[in-house]
């Protein structure tokens, strides 16, 4: 006797992150998270210069983890220009400060959220999740 099985998920596209972050130690840990999570990181980059470079010749990512403190351009110079050549591109910032300047700053600028860098794994997925309406793809 043979099975047939369907499954509505098996195609499901996973939801791809570009991760811009200054410090290579917390771009990789935070891929591998992503990764296990079930995104697809498709670009890191250690300033926002070098990302938006990057965009010019890339697929555009869904979400784009965006630190403040960066050499050459910094988070709050880098959502400007995303905001306006790439409007659909969901952006929270993941930074270590918590002042409320910077939040409110970032807010202002069109940030789609904002993440401290010491939250729980979960406080992150929980952010992904609200930024796409959808869970990850599950990994393979």
């Amino acid at each position: 006797m043979l099975f047939t099985f369907k499954c509505n998920n098996m195609q499901k596209k996973p939801v791809t992150v570009a991760i811009v972050e200054d410090h290579l130690l917390m771009r990789q840990c935070t891929h591998f998270r992503l990764s296990m999570l079930g995104y697809k990181v498709v670009l890191e980059a250690e300033n926002g210069q070098r990302f938006l470079d990057q965009l010019n010749d890339s697929p555009t990512p869904d979400i784009c983890l965006l630190d403040i403190n960066m050499p050459i351009m910094n988070g709050f110079e880098t959502i400007v220009h995303l905001k306006k050549k790439w409007p659909n591109m969901k952006v929270p910032f993941l930074s270590m400060n918590n002042e409320s300047a910077y939040f409110r700053k970032s807010m202002e600028l069109g940030a789609d959220g904002f993440v401290k860098k010491d939250a729980p794994i979960d406080e992150l997925k929980k952010a992904l999740l609200t930024l796409t309406g959808k869970q990850a793809a599950v990994a393979a």
